[in-house]
């Protein structure tokens, strides 16, 4: 076996290995589903899965400079949209936390491979929160000094009128309290590259492992930085019911049997290689017995030859 083919058989065996590895994971984590979250937060989101973000919306970004949101939408990048308000006391700082940390954990970067939009949906916070906030979830990123991911990575602040535009579409709900504070879910979304809403996560825990399938499902596996990426793209989908990806067994048995003929057709090649080798071989050492011995034809009249000669 060369080396070659040698280093394609381990590639594929380690990238399949990585599909069972993820599946012992995934099996221990569970996101929170959405009647948790209204119990821990008491406001609900209205899934609106496949539905447009306002691309035509206006919001103004920690720069100060007004955006429009469909910029931010390229047909290949998918998007982390994180709706929270600066001010939030406990909740919304958690939220950006947890999804660092596992963004910290991904091989993707962010402004390569997706963009995170952070919108406040409290039309009274400032460019100046907003600066802030950003300027944390960098520092927190440890890939957050990369010029790409800087580009990648904005915290918004809007007028009443788009801030409302927005969490209709993607049915995200928030309420204010007597204390001045609001009561809203606990959730990110995950947008396509096109801007549809993919994905909905909720709670405080974003396991990197289902992060990286929502991103690689919201971009239709164009984001796959690997080929153990595109197995994990083709081998699991998502399982509303549980909240979690399952892996699909049938597609893992393709892939077993894709493996087993390309197994047994490298087997049959050496086999038929080492054959032709062995043939070659023998009729080599034939070759050089006849040659060499006085008694066969070749070397009789040799021997004749050399004496008419003297």
């Amino acid at each position: 076996m060369n080396h070659a083919t040698t280093t394609r058989l381990l590639t594929t065996l380690l990238a399949i290995a990585s599909v069972w590895v993820f599946a012992t994971s995934a099996a221990a984590q569970r996101l929170l589903d959405r009647d948790e979250v209204v119990e821990l937060n008491g406001v609900e989101v209205t899934e609106e899965l496949g539905n447009a973000v306002p691309l035509d919306a206006t919001f103004t970004d920690h720069n100060g400079e007004t955006v429009v949101f469909g910029d931010y939408f390229d047909s290949e990048t998918p998007v982390v949209l994180v709706m929270v308000y600066y001010q939030c006391p406990v909740v919304c700082p958690t939220v950006l936390t947890q999804l660092t940390n596992s963004l910290n954990e991904l091989d993707y970067t962010a402004g390569d491979d997706y963009r995170v939009l952070v919108v406040s949906f409290d039309h009274d916070e400032t460019t100046t929160m907003a600066l802030g906030e950003r300027t944390k979830f960098l520092d927190a990123y440890n890939k957050g000094d990369q010029p790409e991911a800087r580009a990648g990575i904005a915290f918004h602040t809007g007028d009443v009128l788009n801030i409302r535009r927005l969490v209709n579409s993607i049915g995200f709900n928030f309420n204010p309290t007597d204390n001045g504070d609001y009561a809203h879910p606990i959730s990110l979304m995950i947008l396509s590259p096109d801007g549809q809403v993919s994905r909905y996560m909720y709670g405080f825990d974003y396991p990197p492992q289902e992060l990286k399938l929502s991103l690689l499902d919201a971009s239709e596996g164009k984001i796959a930085a690997s080929f153990g990426d595109r197995l994990l793209h083709f081998c699991y989908q998502f399982d509303p019911n549980a909240g979690v990806y399952s892996l699909q067994a049938f597609r893992v048995m393709q892939i077993g049997a894709i493996l087993t003929v390309i197994l047994i057709a490298i087997g049959l090649t050496l086999l038929f290689m080492g054959e032709r080798v062995r043939r070659r071989r023998y009729l080599e050492q034939q070759s050089k017995n006849t040659d060499s011995d006085p008694n066969t034809t070749s070397g009789k009249y040799a021997g004749a030859n050399t004496g008419h000669v003297s």
